[in-house]
């Protein structure tokens, strides 16, 4: 079934233009090389903790990429595609950044949310810490799924609330500006099963005083 192209909410086109600011004051006085070759190794030991050893070849998708997704560590070992809506800011802004220096990974420049090649199915989906960052939450997992087949695999992470009381307040004020979706665990476990997802393992990545960035490992059986 065709989707159509998500509207925007502004919530998250100030989420957007945050994130942009972020990463040119995050990444200011770093040596390009020494950032990215620090990133990769940070995508080896986050895989190697989830027990996620990439294969040779596989199809993947790496949905909300980044400058420096896990698609640089992937990069000529798994084919990939990398999708974000910021990319081309990114390139224009972060000297970090150019589609050029991955010639194996095809880049998508677009929301998660919007349609693309309805064709494409993945063996192997990455979704780190961006599912909180789209205008519409549940239609960007429709996308992740419409993009499955039965037996594929999915590694996604968030940060979620840890505090029930806290999370009404967070959703109805920009409490964490960078970050339009708030949600709890049970609603992300919801989400995936209620689509056909089978939840392997739930991993505490690390714990903060609001949130604890969770990662879930799944595999789609179908709906």
């Amino acid at each position: 079934m065709l989707k159509t192209e998500s509207k925007p909410t502004l919530r998250w086109r100030v989420a957007q233009y945050l994130e942009r600011r972020w990463w040119q004051r995050y990444l200011r006085g770093k040596l390009p090389a020494d950032y990215l070759r620090d990133k990769k190794a940070y995508w080896k030991r986050t895989l190697d903790q989830l027990d996620w050893p990439p294969v040779l070849g596989r199809k993947v998708l790496d949905a909300g990429c980044g400058p420096a997704g896990v698609y640089i560590y992937l990069n000529g070992i798994e084919t990939v595609t990398a999708l974000d809506p910021l990319l081309e800011n990114y390139e224009a802004e972060l000297n970090i950044f150019r589609r050029e220096d991955y010639p194996n990974v095809k880049f998508l420049a677009q929301p998660l949310e919007d349609p693309f090649d309805d064709e494409l199915a993945f063996d192997a989906i990455y979704c780190f810490n961006a599912i909180n960052h789209v205008s519409d939450w549940d239609a960007a997992i429709d996308t992740l799924t419409a993009h499955a087949r039965p037996g594929t695999r999915l590694l996604m992470t968030s940060d979620v609330h840890r505090h029930k009381l806290l999370l009404p307040n967070f959703k109805a004020l920009p409490g964490d500006a960078l970050h339009p979706q708030q949600h709890g665990p049970e609603a992300y476990r919801n989400a995936l099963q209620q689509r056909g997802w089978r939840i392997e393992r739930e991993h505490l990545l690390r714990r903060e005083s609001i949130f604890d960035y969770t990662a879930w490992v799944a595999v789609w059986e179908g709906e």
